[in-house]
């Protein structure tokens, strides 16, 4: 297993490099802001994310503390596909193939280099899967603790229930565990180390959940975005893992593999049911690549020794190939259009930043400066919580409103400026969004980032007077929001 920790290391220093530099992607900072108010749960996700960052970020400072921790979820993902692959096969290279799998794979790169909930979730499902397939006995318990912790990550990690609901059908020896108090015992303690997330929902009208359930269960499906999944799949997986992995789990008979097979395709088959009702994400199956990349590994090394270097050969320098590609893109886009959502989303903050900062004092001395009303520490509407976030990390502001473009956790902190207070509004919010009640503003201060001469982040500032009150969101926003707000 050496060989295999000096591959996920050199994943994780790899995923370092190819992020160093580069500003907070808009949901890092957003789990940042998250991370700055330490809770038992959050709008959109369970509690993991904040909690690594609010950790990684006493360590380091700056972006590489708030990445710091995912990076290491990303070497642990490593690390299981290849614990998941030895325990599939006696062949000693499968361990070292799985690995290299795993640090390729061009999703996990992504996801295991970022301050998301995916780094996280896909570490410890990948834990879970490779302690529930080998558990016996007392191991229940071990592995009821990882299923706990992937809880905590991401609610997808659910999907491992139904799994085993439909594995006792096909499992034999699980049906035997069944018998004894262990696998009843593991799926207490899993309940038990994901409760407080639980207890957080019942009290927020179980807001996350629903929320969650809503937006993997979209609508306006097409061919087009269904391709757009299946392409996705193959090349966020990598293209000798997908065919390889479903190859070998399909072809599985033994109960460890059948275990491996019934949490992996779970969440692949449950997000293809979700792409036949509307768009899905690339990210949304990844805890489910590590074990895919494990099995893949096995039926790579029983291939004929030109064939099966040639084919790990073609998807290493594949992997690479896309990530360099991303990076030097990202940092000095050719292909990529500068005005592109992925470099709206990944450059020019700390300059978005520093120019909101500017026109906000514009805007505070167009009202004559009123109390309340300055740049230092202003009470701030925003558009979107994107937005909000970035702020909050690189402006240093610390006092937001309710988004306007859609509900986030800045609804449930639910933040006021006091009455009669000046405050901002920060991009244009059409007086139909606009969750406030107020007179007296002054006229925009405005300013822009450029990339390449192309638009990146409009900036407008506009400082109001009179804050007099709140305006509820409308019901199509969220017919249930009206019961999250904080009691």
């Amino acid at each position: 297993m050496q060989t295999v920790w000096a591959i996920a290391l050199g994943a994780a220093a790899f995923r370092f490099l190819l992020f160093r530099g580069l500003d907070l992607y808009a949901d890092e900072a957003y789990y940042w802001m998250w991370s700055r108010h330490p809770a038992t749960g959050y709008f959109d996700h369970p509690p993991m994310v904040a909690w690594l960052i609010r950790a990684g970020s006493a360590l380091l400072p700056g972006e590489p503390g708030v990445r710091l921790l995912f990076l290491l979820c990303g070497a642990l993902a490593v690390v299981f596909a290849a614990l998941i692959a030895r325990e599939m096969s006696d062949d000693p290279r499968v361990p070292a193939v799985a690995a290299v799998l795993a640090a390729t794979s061009p999703i996990l790169m992504l996801t295991g280099g970022l301050a998301l909930p995916d780094a996280p979730v896909t570490a410890a499902y990948a834990g879970a899967t490779w302690l529930v397939a080998r558990a016996r006995g007392r191991g229940w318990i071990a592995a009821g603790v990882v299923v706990g912790l992937s809880l905590l990550s991401k609610y997808t990690a659910a999907l491992l229930a139904p799994a085993l609901v439909v594995l006792v059908l096909l499992d034999g020896e699980l049906r035997r565990e069944l018998r004894s108090p262990w696998p009843w015992l593991g799926g207490t303690v899993a309940i038990l180390v994901f409760l407080p997330n639980l207890l957080w929902n019942a009290s927020h009208g179980w807001v996350a959940i629903l929320f969650q359930g809503r937006h993997g269960l979209g609508s306006q499906a097409t061919w087009r975005s269904f391709l757009e999944f299946v392409g996705g799949l193959l090349g966020g997986a990598g293209v000798v893992a997908l065919p390889l992995g479903l190859r070998r789990l399909a072809r599985g008979r033994d109960s460890f593999t059948l275990r491996v097979a019934a949490a992996t395709l779970a969440p692949i088959a449950v997000t293809a049911l979700s792409a036949l009702r509307g768009p899905v994400e690339a990210n949304w199956t990844a805890l489910a690549y590590p074990a895919l990349c494990g099995a893949a590994a096995v039926e790579l090394v029983r291939l004929r020794p030109a064939w099966s270097q040639a084919l790990l050969a073609f998807t290493v320098g594949l992997g690479m190939i896309a990530a360099v590609g991303f990076g030097l893109e990202v940092r000095n886009p050719g292909l990529i259009p500068p005005d592109s959502e992925v470099m709206k989303r990944f450059r020019g903050w700390p300059e978005y930043a520093a120019k909101a900062r500017v026109a906000a004092g514009l805007a505070c001395g167009s009202i004559g400066d009123p109390p309340g009303c300055r740049p230092d520490e202003p009470f701030v509407y925003t558009a979107s919580y994107q937005e909000a976030a970035e702020l909050a990390f690189y402006a240093g502001w610390t006092r937001f409103g309710p988004a306007a473009e859609r509900p986030s956790q800045l609804d449930l902190w639910n933040q006021e400026p006091r009455p009669g207070e000046a405050f901002l509004v920060v991009g244009n919010i059409p007086e139909e969004k606009r969750l406030f009640a107020a007179d007296d503003s002054g006229p925009a201060a405005t300013s822009e980032v450029l990339m390449k001469g192309k638009l990146l982040h409009p900036i407008e500032v506009v400082a109001w007077r009179n804050w007099q009150g709140s305006l509820q969101r409308r019901a199509t926003d969220l017919h249930y929001l009206k019961d999250v707000y904080p009691r």
